[in-house]
């Protein structure tokens, strides 16, 4: 196995949170980048784990090996060694590079609707192009409109979406628009058979945005340690929805590794 970099600095951890106590668990947010999406699993997660969210970096010509870096500059920050890193989305991409930049501090690896390419590359660039040269304000009323339908189609609660539009609003056109030039560059294909660790991959049955469950099964027959937990009526918005449970999931998943 090759040396880690040596690239994380003290002087350039990113601010994170901490709740609950036990095994370091690391969430690296999806597209929003604030790290705050986790607000309806934090609870349970935090019975069991010591729970890390942070934002993403918002400024500059960040790179997926930049918020790799920064995850474990975080990790290392916290006095531990490894801990298992969790996802969704957009986040797929910097946890995946982490663990092929990281994979001694990589304890285990949980990727929720995420995808180790984006499939529909016109979409994106054209999304990406647009974020970057359109006022957020006229974006705006878009993006919450294709919102409600996400959260309507994952029974988010009123009072969760609201909390939902609350944490969107703080999100910066210049890191978003970033984060979309970042997926349509993706490709780590052809890399994954190269993270050793176990993953979970979850996937979901309703995901209007990534075609999950298809993404899913590809990255596990390329992962010699992977497992694919498939959600039966849920969308790209689970974590949200009271579909899914991921301190139950996990606690699952942990008890099948280990036997």
């Amino acid at each position: 196995m090759a040396d880690e970099p040596d690239v994380y600095c003290d002087s350039c951890v990113p601010g994170y949170r901490v709740e609950g106590a036990g095994p370091l668990l690391v969430y690296i947010p999806g597209l929003d980048g604030t790290g705050e999406m986790l607000f309806k699993q934090m609870s349970g997660l935090a019975r069991s784990y010591r729970v890390v969210t942070f934002r993403l970096r918002d400024g500059g010509r960040f790179t997926y090996e930049d918020l790799a870096d920064d995850v474990a500059a975080i990790i290392k920050d916290t006095g531990e060694r490894r801990a298992t890193v969790l996802t969704e989305s957009f986040g797929g991409g910097v946890a995946l590079t982490f663990a092929l930049r990281y994979p001694l501090m990589l304890e285990r690896l949980v990727l929720v609707n995420s995808f180790p390419r984006y499939r529909r590359r016109i979409r994106i660039r054209l999304g990406a192009r647009l974020a970057s040269i359109v006022p957020f304000r006229l974006i705006w009323p878009v993006r919450k409109a294709a919102d409600r339908v996400g959260l309507l189609v994952d029974d988010v609660t009123g009072e969760d979406r609201r909390r939902f539009f609350e944490i969107i609003r703080t999100v910066k056109r210049e890191g978003y628009a970033r984060r979309l030039r970042l997926i349509a560059e993706l490709d780590l294909d052809g890399r994954l058979s190269e993270i050793e660790a176990p993953v979970l991959i979850i996937a979901t049955e309703k995901d209007m945005l990534v075609p999950s469950i298809v993404e899913a099964r590809k990255m596990a027959a390329r992962m010699p340690r992977a497992t694919v937990k498939i959600i039966k009526g849920a969308g790209h918005a689970c974590l949200l929805g009271n579909r899914v449970c991921l301190a139950d999931i996990l606690d699952e998943w942990q008890v099948a590794v280990t036997c």
